[in-house]
């Protein structure tokens, strides 16, 4: 009987040790998604400029949930993204955990750039906790001006040096979540 006792408290001590584990692994793995389309969406945004010569804006973010902040730690159809990105050409492949929007200096406000740039985001609460994370990807025009996201106002994610993280995806720090 200790025996068993004993394997079972060993189980126990390994289940409180792995669950943790496992859940945080499933979270960065959910956050790899915004990471690589938000990637894709900059490459996309980037020849749309070379034939239009404009960024387009895609202010609301799409599709949409992170609105009402409810959290997104279930996969959600990515048509809606489709649709919004369509004039340029982009879409999410599959299912997305994360919204999605582009500022421009034509979109909503909150550019501070003379020449053009724009700033890609997504937005998404994967662990339910109803803290948003906030992955960006912002290029700046030639004077270094940027604009904030779309739809909360985030402004340039910064290193650990205090330094603005420019043509690159990166998450802004400054959002609620940690994840």
């Amino acid at each position: 009987m200790l025996e068993l006792m004993i394997a079972v408290a060993i189980i126990g001590t390994l289940a409180a040790v792995a669950i943790p584990s496992f859940r945080n692994y499933q979270w960065k793995a959910k956050r790899s998604e915004a990471f690589t389309n938000l990637g894709s969406l900059a490459k996309t945004q980037k020849a749309y400029f070379g034939s239009s010569e404009v960024f387009l804006t895609v202010p609301i973010g799409e599709p949409g949930l992170t609105l009402g902040n409810v959290p997104t730690d279930s996969p959600r159809d990515s048509a809606a993204v489709a649709t919004a990105f369509a004039t340029i050409g982009w879409a999410a492949e599959g299912q997305v955990y994360f919204d999605y929007d582009t500022n421009t200096p034509a979109g909503i406000g909150g550019c501070a750039c003379v020449g053009q740039c724009f700033t890609a985001s997504a937005y998404g609460d994967i662990d339910g906790d109803l803290g948003m994370s906030a992955i960006m990807y912002v290029h700046p025009d030639a004077g270094g001006g940027t604009c904030t996201s779309s739809m909360f106002g985030y402004t340039t994610p910064i290193d650990a040096n205090a330094l603005p993280i420019f043509d690159q995806v990166a998450a802004n720090r400054g959002a609620a979540d940690d994840y």
